[in-house]
């Protein structure tokens, strides 16, 4: 990998119910690095699973964060489980969610912002 391509990579840690990875994300290509992280992390579980025909467990909200050097003030952000699963192809596993969910809290994924910055602290 080229040196200015490699400058470009920022690393980003995805947790959700009771699994975690770090995906690298080119940050000039996608406009939200956070959402492009927990898609790969997604396809990347979802790839995993396949292999070993077990059921992905995710939470409606995933927590990213991006992995710096510097604990202190790390940016993180909560994003919307149900409409990553859609961007990683995953239609009907997003509605399988989405309807657990409302039926759960009364409240509609499809509704909700793709996602929220929050500070940690």
């Amino acid at each position: 990998m080229s040196k200015k391509k490699k400058d470009n990579m920022g690393s980003y840690k995805v947790n959700t119910a009771d699994w975690n990875i770090i995906v690298a994300v080119n940050e000039e290509v996608f406009d939200d690095p956070y959402v492009e992280a927990c898609t790969q992390a997604l396809e990347i579980k979802m790839g995993l699973l396949n292999d070993v025909h077990k059921d992905l467990l995710v939470n409606p909200v995933m927590v990213c964060t991006k992995v710096l050097k510097s604990k202190k003030n790390t940016p993180s952000r909560y994003i919307n489980t149900y409409k990553i699963l859609q961007n990683a192809g995953s239609p009907k596993k997003a509605e399988i969610l989405r309807n657990i969910f409302l039926k759960s809290v009364q409240v509609d994924l499809a509704k909700e912002p793709l996602s929220a910055s929050y500070t940690n602290e």
